[in-house]
């Protein structure tokens, strides 16, 4: 009677439609419960009992035991059946074999099913009927042998004829497989080894095995695994595990946030130990707020506690300062990168990154420098970011600006992620006709699609496009230079979570939908923009578009000597010259007065008395009398030593005539990429050469007769920097 009542108080708790339970919470070995009521599992070599991730585990030696299931017929699938097993492992082994976790193998047939590691410790799933038709699925990408607990769960779903792995909530296999045999057997299910297949035992921890008799859905197992924390059905009193990664940066004036997710029965409560002043913690989700005012290291104590015990976790906040961004800010990406493969964001860790052959140019940007993306194979990832991974009913804002005169035909995206572990998909980009337009689909491709209207953003201007959703509404807004073109509603059931990269200037799926332009400034705010701030952000950005003609520097005396020329300045009042140990953090160190308003060519100095040792990074902070601002590009003094050639082109402004162009201090016979683009980025010439000697390269450049009036950019381009200068041609 009390087994079948604790059968029965577990079925209440577990998902429903579960056919077996084995939570292997024993402490002596040789019988092992199934808390749904079937008979005992059962060993001869035995697993050894040890601590679990919820209450009790069995740990297998890799080498002769196992764990025997007496029932079959929960296993006896059709070739259209479904089903869902579920299970907890905890290993730091590698094999040079598979490792079987869960497995059957025919005496009487071909038949042949088994879960597990690979040789490299990622998850498989081998899936083979009584004809010996099947297949082994899993992508050998995500390493489980790394001593931490990790959640598996494989499904057959038969309806639609696939088979899929999880790992730790998201998909790393889907297969189509279509069966006309059976699984049927006189033998039996094993636990940590595979009957008639020596080699195969597995070396580690498991932990609260569950068979389904139907196939659970993607939210079902996001569910169960719940962050890391699982959704423990059984009824045993479990001591808290933390088991979230803390979040260990801030900025000041920002948010920060944290959830914590930790296991344990009953559900533990969360508690903050001598936080920072103002940091709170809510007692039943764990989630960590807190609004740095300062600058510095700031030590954090969570706990965690029920009944059965308690857990502590201890990790220390680094602070930076702001760059006056509003409250809300989660990422910036700058993008005004001149070298290497990494785009930094000011506000985490999750840089964008370029394989070579897919970096982007380095461009003139709406604020400071820019990226070109050509169209064809530019593109950067951003791979580790959960804040793309929205709830339902979360409030967020994506705000890009882009220059472009390229075809949109197809379609071409700013800003995306196309899930590769679940059917999540949105992005933000142009359509064929080049209107702004975005998609919005979640873990169940439930979802919408707002704008395709509006003006055409391939124009050759620059255009701030910014994204709203305000998920307590319902509400996604669409927006173009300060105006709103597009809104749409709609209620989400689940939430965006992916671990796959987000992808700028292109969507990794179908034929990459790659943009042919520039992009700059591309941020994600963790809340819905206001329209008077959309329309703020953009007037005061585009106002303080300033044509710089060049910037550049050189080393003389101890000194550093800054040059600048400007064309068409309007309301300019000063230029702030700021300096920096590391391109990303700069420091105001003087000021040069601005001249209003003015057509003419205007060439301005200044020399930094105090020059950094080692490499200094210099740009402009240009401020227009109205208070708006932007920046220049930055450029480099490496060891003293100007990185950025002296660059000279002339005559400038030509009436189509000839031009030369001279660069110096070139790495002798280097070879160097020359370039002549419009102000869109757009490509008009390109032609390979080589540094001579002594370092110096001269050129005559003859077909300009051919360019119509108006500004262009002429760039070199070495292994080691990009130069440009600005080319006037007056008709």
């Amino acid at each position: 009677m009390l087994l079948l009542l604790a059968a029965v108080q577990v079925k209440a708790q577990c998902p429903p439609n579960m056919a077996h339970y084995f939570p292997l919470d024993e402490k002596t070995a040789g019988t092992y419960k199934d808390k749904m009521g079937g008979p005992d599992a059962t060993c001869t070599n035995c697993p050894a009992p040890a601590t679990g991730l919820f209450a009790g585990a069995q740990r297998f030696d890799g080498s002769n035991d196992g764990i025997v299931l007496q029932d079959k017929t929960v296993f006896e699938w059709g070739s259209n059946a479904s089903f869902t097993i579920e299970f907890w492992v905890q290993t730091t082994a590698s094999s040079g074999s598979n490792q079987v976790i869960m497995g059957r193998t025919a005496t009487d047939t071909d038949m042949t099913w088994w879960i597990g590691l690979d040789k490299s410790g990622s998850a498989v799933f081998s899936f083979f009927d009584n004809q010996n038709k099947g297949t082994v699925i899993g992508n050998g990408e995500s390493k489980l042998n790394d001593g931490k607990w990790h959640h598996i769960v494989v499904v057959r779903d038969g309806i639609n004829e696939r088979n899929k792995i999880y790992v730790d909530g998201y998909t790393t296999a889907n297969f189509k497989q279509v069966y006309t045999g059976t699984f049927e057997s006189i033998s039996q299910v094993t636990l940590g080894y595979l009957d008639k297949h020596a080699g195969t035992n597995y070396n580690g921890l498991l932990d609260e095995v569950m068979v389904y008799q139907r196939n659970l859905s993607e939210v079902e197992v996001r569910a169960r695994y719940n962050n890391g924390a699982g959704s423990y059905c059984g009824t045993e009193q479990v001591a808290p595990t933390l088991m979230s990664e803390p979040v260990t940066y801030g900025v000041v004036g920002q948010q920060y946030l944290y959830q914590v997710q930790a296991t344990g029965n009953p559900r533990p409560a969360f508690t903050l130990v001598s936080p920072p002043a103002g940091m709170s913690i809510n007692a039943s989700t764990g989630e960590i707020k807190w609004v740095p005012a300062a600058t510095g290291k700031f030590p954090v104590k969570v706990q965690a506690k029920n009944s059965a015990g308690q857990a502590e976790q201890n990790y220390t906040i680094t602070v930076k300062d702001s760059i006056g961004e509003k409250f809300g800010m989660v990422h910036h990406w700058m993008l005004n990168e001149v070298s290497g493969l990494t785009f930094k964001d000011f506000y985490t860790p999750a840089d964008a990154t370029a394989e070579a052959e897919a970096k982007p140019t380095p461009t003139t940007g709406v604020v400071g420098g820019g990226q070109h993306f050509n169209g064809q194979s530019s593109g950067l990832d951003v791979i580790k970011s959960s804040n793309f991974n929205w709830d339902p009913n979360e409030n967020f804002t994506i705000e890009l600006w882009m220059r472009s005169s390229a075809s949109t035909a197809g379609g071409r995206v700013f800003i995306g992620r196309s899930a590769s572990d679940s059917p999540t998909h949105w992005w933000l980009g142009a359509n064929g006709n080049g209107n702004a337009a975005f998609q919005l689909l979640d873990i169940e491709y439930q979802g919408h699609l707002i704008g395709n209207t509006g003006p055409k953003l391939n124009d050759g201007i620059w255009h701030q496009v910014v994204v709203v959703r305000e998920g307590s509404a319902g509400a996604t807004r669409l927006y173009v230079d300060g105006e709103q073109i597009a809104t749409g509603n709609y209620s989400f059931q689940h939430n965006f979570a992916s671990k796959t990269p987000v992808n700028i200037g292109y969507l990794k799926s179908g034929n990459g939908y790659r943009y042919e332009g520039d992009l700059d400034e591309v941020k994600l705010f963790h809340r819905a923009l206001s329209p008077q701030e959309i329309k703020e952000r953009y007037t005061d950005t585009f106002d303080a578009i300033t044509d710089l003609l060049l910037f550049e520097g050189e080393f003389i005396n101890n000194t550093v000597v800054l040059k600048w020329e400007t064309i068409n300045e309007t309301n300019l009042k000063t230029f702030e010259i700021e300096r920096s140990a590391n391109g990303t953090e700069f420091t105001k160190i003087g000021e040069v007065a601005g001249s209003g308003t003015s057509s003419e060519r205007l060439a301005y100095t200044y020399t930094d008395e105090k020059p950094l040792d080692g490499r200094a990074y210099y740009r402009l902070r240009i401020v227009k009398e109205s208070g708006a601002h932007t920046y220049s590009n930055t450029i480099i003094i490496d060891n003293r030593s100007i990185t950025a050639s002296e660059f000279r082109v002339y005559p400038n402004p030509t009436n189509g005539q000839d031009v030369t162009v001279e660069v110096n201090r070139l790495v002798p016979d280097e070879p160097i990429e020359l370039i002549v683009s419009d102000m869109t980025g757009r490509k008009l010439m390109q032609q390979s050469l080589n540094a001579d000697a002594e370092g110096y390269l001269i050129l005559n450049i003859q077909t300009l007769d051919k360019l119509t009036q108006g500004m262009y950019n002429i760039t070199i381009a070495t292994n080691k920097k990009v130069i440009s200068r600005k080319l006037v041609v007056a008709r």
